[in-house]
């Protein structure tokens, strides 16, 4: 499979940086990250490396301070995007060590129609929601020092039929060298997608990760410096035990370069092995490093991997700039190169024309294979497939489908970056076969001040699905609204 052994060896020849300060993560689910992306797009920001996520807050506002840097001749609008992002993040600015044992107390409420409604409700850090009220009420706790970090999600979550109190997220960091190696419970986004990804997402529960990354990007030595700014990260995990292999490893590396300010260039690879009567000592890690043994007669082998390269260019004209980008993933190898092919691709444009207030998303997606029905985030041996209690590691729209995605956005003047946005996503299922389950969803969302420290977030989703199941004449409509209210200290 996709081999990572020239990147393995430029690693170890890393330049050692001197020691930083080890703050916590941004949470995939803010909203900064829009906004980064917003501003990057625009040609603000130049040295960042987006595809890889999370990002920690001391990166976020090293790209913050680069936007305000090349921000004196834009407009008045994103002049105010930019100093709403440094005062969000003020505090860590000003303070690079403390403990904040209450942060972004929240409570969320959310109404479904229907217990099918997670055919609508994905890249949600695997949560799922029960026909009628479900409520959730959580908080963070971090603790941020020279070199260590500690941050604490608990979260109580109420619904008909149940109740739970448990950590949404728990980990903690040591930054040692310009590295950082990462424990605990924490989610992952890998690649330029903004509605799914083909090999990593936020669509499943946050994995128990054991991570090693560089949290702010550098330049590689000698004759890799012409690759451009540098990062990578390898994580390992083992997967839940209720599977038809318990308790498999899932590891997984990603090394991604800018070697020109506009243009971003992402390998990644991730893979199963060992579980419940399967090998997984010394010699089984290192094949499935090397990709060895992936397609032995018999349908055994050293595990399940998948591969993939993406791109993302970035063309801030002054008239209409725009962002394309891409990903191609392979479930299968040939002569070393990923094979049985899943694709992604998107278009974004920050502002359209001059009026950057708006923006606007395309983004279309297919793990459809032909005459290889059903083939991605399946296997012959680990026949949970690619996912993690139940749902998909990677894109949420699964095996053997198409996923069309649209975005229109309004920024509210006069306001705290407040947002009005339109959604629509068509997803089609089972390509290969006679029956197709289609949905067709449409989603309203605003996110707004309502104070200078309380934001109110509200989605209301309707969607419509077809031949349910891949069972022709099977209909149903869901319907989804959900409030979710945060305070800011």
């Amino acid at each position: 499979m996709w081999h990572f052994r020239h990147f393995l060896l430029v690693i170890s020849f890393l330049i050692i940086s001197p020691d930083t300060a080890s703050p916590v993560n941004v949470d995939i689910n803010e909203g900064v990250y829009d906004l980064l992306q917003k501003l990057e797009a625009k040609g603000l920001i130049q040295s960042s490396l987006l595809t890889l996520k999370p990002l920690s807050r001391q990166e976020v506002i090293r790209l913050i301070l680069e936007a305000e840097s090349n921000a004196d001749e834009k407009s008045p609008f994103i002049r105010n995007l930019v100093q709403t992002l440094k005062n969000r993040f003020s505090h860590v600015i000003d303070n690079e060590q403390f403990i904040k044992p209450l942060e972004d107390p929240y409570m969320q409420l959310t109404y479904s129609d229907s217990d099918n409604s997670g055919r609508l409700t994905y890249n949600n850090d695997g949560y799922e929601y029960e026909k009628d009220l479900n409520a959730r009420f959580g908080v963070s706790s971090t603790a941020e020092f020279e070199q260590l970090s500690f941050h604490i999600g608990p979260e109580i979550r109420f619904s008909k039929n149940s109740a739970s109190l448990l950590a949404k997220k728990a980990y903690g960091s040591l930054n040692f060298s310009g590295f950082e190696l990462e424990f605990g419970k924490d989610s992952q986004w890998w690649g330029p997608g903004h509605h799914g990804s083909l090999l990593l997402s936020n669509n499943t529960e946050p994995l128990t990760i054991l991570k090693l990354t560089n949290p702010q990007p550098f330049l590689l030595p000698s004759v890799f410096k012409h690759l451009g700014l540098f990062k990578f990260v390898f994580f390992a995990t083992r997967l839940e035990k209720d599977r038809t292999v318990a308790n498999p490893f899932l590891w997984g590396l990603r090394a991604v370069f800018k070697p020109i300010p506009y243009f971003e260039l992402g390998f990644s690879r991730t893979a199963l092995l060992g579980g419940a009567g399967r090998p997984d000592g010394f010699n089984t890690w290192v094949k499935s490093f090397l990709g060895k043994d992936e397609n032995v007669t018999g349908g055994g082998g050293t595990g399940d991997q998948r591969a993939g390269i993406d791109l993302k260019l970035t063309l801030p004209f002054k008239l209409q700039p725009v962002q394309i980008y891409g990903e191609m993933a392979g479930e299968d190898e040939a002569g070393g190169f990923p094979a049985k092919n899943a694709y992604l691709g998107g278009i974004y444009l920050p502002g359209i024309l001059n009026m950057d207030e708006f923006d606007f998303r395309f983004e279309y997606t297919t793990t459809h294979v032909t005459q290889k029905a059903n083939i991605w985030y399946n296997h012959s041996i680990y026949k949970s497939g690619y996912t993690y209690r139940g749902r998909i590691i990677g894109h949420h729209t699964g095996t053997d489908s198409e996923d069309i995605f649209l975005k229109l956005q309004y920024f509210l003047p006069k306001t705290d970056n407040g947002r009005i946005s339109f959604s629509y996503n068509r997803e089609k299922h089972n390509l290969s076969g006679k029956t197709n389950e289609t949905s067709d969803e449409f989603t309203l969302k605003t996110d707004l001040p309502f104070t200078k420290k309380m934001n109110i977030k509200t989605v209301f989703t309707f969607g419509t699905i077809k031949n349910l199941n891949n069972v022709k004449g099977v209909d149903i409509d869901i319907s989804v609204l959900m409030s979710h209210l945060t305070y800011k200290f």
